[in-house]
């Protein structure tokens, strides 16, 4: 975002919350006061964040919404743009390759898996949600049976996942969803810790990062798919359109590449990109 913003000829002011709903609010709120040209917002949460727009109504301070929604419609007031991806789908394809994952494991689509999700009331939670038990409902003998919120990091990744193996010990779990690579990750430090590691590689993540494709190769993780966040040159681009009056969709989607286990080729040239890149996502 910094990198295209300068490149644009502006001047760019970053404010994180760490995951801090009322700081995320204070920071919109005290950014806005500098009359800036354009605001870009990142949601930490849905609800507690449905101020936003109306915020940068009121300081007629045009809003770019990225990765994650808001309520409200992008297109109206000064809430100009929304860019994300399709979560749902996102789960649906998570759904579609935990059924044939189980069926290849169980000889049928069956069995049960413990989900560490991402931070709890997060759009992507829940649209990825939504995906995943639209597929799952016809699937009655895959369940869920236990859950913890790895707030998409690592260390609470690992925690939640040290908790879920003692409520089911070996034999009662076929594997796990992470609603990202790096909780996944943590989690296979729990896994590797207490020697669980018949989990492996029935571990279903999302975003691609090169960490996360590296576990895959390494036998560990069997499905990801990407969750591009390379927001700032599509966020500035959108910007001009907004400027020049040429913006025809409000609610732009970034596409998406799914990874399998057996596809090592073509996970070790994007690990080989990211590293060549410097980034670790995705």
């Amino acid at each position: 975002m910094k990198e295209a913003v300068e490149k644009a000829g502006c001047t760019f002011i970053q404010a994180s919350a760490n995951d801090d709903v009322a700081k995320q609010l204070q920071d919109v709120n005290d950014l806005l006061a500098k009359k800036p040209d354009l605001l870009v917002v990142a949601p930490v949460q849905f609800e507690p964040l449905a101020p936003v727009p109306g915020l940068a109504d009121k300081a007629g301070v045009p809003l770019i919404v990225v990765d994650r929604a808001l309520p409200g419609t992008p297109g109206e007031g000064q809430w100009k743009a929304f860019i994300t991806i399709d979560f749902v789908e996102s789960g649906v394809k998570v759904g579609e390759s935990i059924v044939e994952g189980l069926t290849k494991k169980n000889g049928a689509p069956k069995g049960n898996l413990v989900h560490i999700t991402g931070t709890t009331g997060a759009s992507p939670v829940i649209d990825e949600q939504k995906g995943i038990d639209q597929v799952l409902a016809k699937y009655p003998d895959i369940k869920i049976v236990g859950s913890c919120d790895g707030k998409y990091a690592g260390e609470p990744g690992r925690k939640c996942m040290e908790d879920l193996l003692q409520r089911f010990g070996e034999g009662q779990i076929d594997g796990m969803i992470a609603d990202n690579d790096e909780s996944g990750l943590g989690a296979m430090q729990a896994i590797d810790a207490a020697g669980r590691t018949e989990l492996y590689p029935w571990i279903w993540g999302k975003d691609a990062q090169r960490t996360g494709l590296e576990a895959m190769l390494a036998g560990k993780m069997y499905y990801t798919i990407s969750t591009p966040p390379q927001f700032g040159q599509i966020a500035m681009d959108t910007w001009k359109e907004i400027k020049d009056g040429t913006l025809k969709e409000t609610t732009l989607l970034l596409p998406k590449i799914e990874y399998s286990a057996d596809e090592k080729e073509k996970i070790q040239k994007r690990i080989d990109e990211l590293k060549s890149l410097g980034i670790n996502c995705c």
